[in-house]
Formats: C-alpha cells, structure tokens, sequence
C-alpha cells in the first residue's frame, strides 16, 4: 500500500510540475557584458548563471533564431518550456525554484544543445 501511494504522488508531482508555457519574451539587443557570469557554449550564450528573476538567452549567430528553451529538473523531468522564435530574448525563471536545472533550447535549424543553469 506503501508504494502505490508513493506511486501516486510521484505521478502527481511529475504533473504538476510539467507545465508548458508561452513565455512574454522581450525582443532583445543585448550585448555580452565580460563581468557577468555566463553559459556559453559557441552556438547560444545565458546570462546571468547563477540567475535570480530572469535570463538572457542569445543566438551567436545573429541569422539564427532559437525556437524553444525547455528546462528539466536535474532528475529529468520538465518544468519549463517557452516558445521565443527570436534571436535574443529574456526568459522569466519566476516558475522555478532555487536549484540546478538543465536548460535545453532548439534553434531554427534544428540545432539542439543542452547547458546547466543555477536558479537562486
């Protein structure tokens, strides 16, 4: 009886927590300032890492347009997901709790890459 119960708010939990969200998104023109701390990885650039409220996401090629950001808790299951199809926007982390998440966005060219963000 244990387990069916943990079962089912395990369930519960993974429902609750899988949201899909179009986010307001802030059509950016942001420039990369070296002070902050950043997720690069030579397709798109996060900024701030560790986050508070928001992050910057941006395209480094300015042709490029990132569709989606997904975040995934660090046991895989999804929080998050907002459509952007921008090339630079700001992402609201209101949703999230502190912690480390897996950020995974995909570009219009089907371009996938997954990095790690810390929420504060």
């Amino acid at each position: 009886m244990k387990k069916f119960l943990l079962f089912i708010l395990f369930i519960g939990f993974s429902f609750a927590f899988s949201t899909k969200i179009n986010a307001q998104v802030s059509k950016a023109n942001y420039s990369i300032n070296s002070g902050i701390s950043k997720s690069d990885d030579g397709v798109l650039v996060a900024y701030p890492n560790p986050a508070k409220d928001f992050i910057i996401v941006k395209a480094k090629d300015n042709e490029s347009k990132i569709k989606s950001v997904t975040f995934y808790s660090i046991l895989g299951v999804q929080v998050l997901e907002y459509s952007v199809n921008m090339n630079a926007a700001e992402v609201r982390l209101d949703k999230l709790r502190p912690g480390k998440y897996l950020m995974r966005y995909l570009l219009d060219d089907n371009t996938q890459r997954v990095t790690q963000i810390i929420k504060q």
